[in-house]
């Protein structure tokens, strides 16, 4: 066996030969690759942006405004609203729409979210404190 049948049946060159007598196995190879590409061109994050939360503290005005788009709720205590307890109905306070302001009374980190406790001062839920996820609030 001579260095010319080993470099030809191993490597580059022995992807090619197989390529070429099998076209079952170029087709594989094509569709692979366009599989790449199109994960490629579509995992971009061109329209996702990042939530900064920002420094907020006690006693400073803020807006409540829902990341992702609508209204936020404020609970009697600090927790995700998705939890299913059957009390649900009276753990809601209000529903705040975005754009109203409001003030921070306190903070608290519970499970790893931080959740800030508000005081409405503007729109339908004016006077009304209760907590929400600190990611609904921005400073002014």
């Amino acid at each position: 066996m001579s260095n010319e049948n080993n470099t030809e049946s191993g490597g580059v060159g022995g992807l090619l030969k197989t390529l070429k007598s099998n076209p079952k196995a170029m087709y594989a190879a094509v569709g692979a690759l366009a599989v790449v590409v199109l994960v490629l061109m579509m995992g971009g994050d061109d329209g996702v942006e990042q939530v900064k939360s920002g420094a907020i503290s006690p006693g400073q005005t803020v807006t409540v405004r829902n990341p992702n788009v609508g209204d936020t709720w404020l609970t009697v205590v600090p927790k995700m609203g998705s939890e299913d307890t059957g009390e649900e109905k009276d753990q809601y306070i209000c529903l705040v729409k975005g754009g109203a302001t409001a003030t921070v009374d306190e903070e608290a980190v519970i499970t790893y979210i931080p959740y800030v406790k508000v005081t409405v001062k503007s729109g339908e839920c004016q006077g009304k404190s209760g907590w929400t996820p600190k990611v609904n609030v921005a400073a002014k």
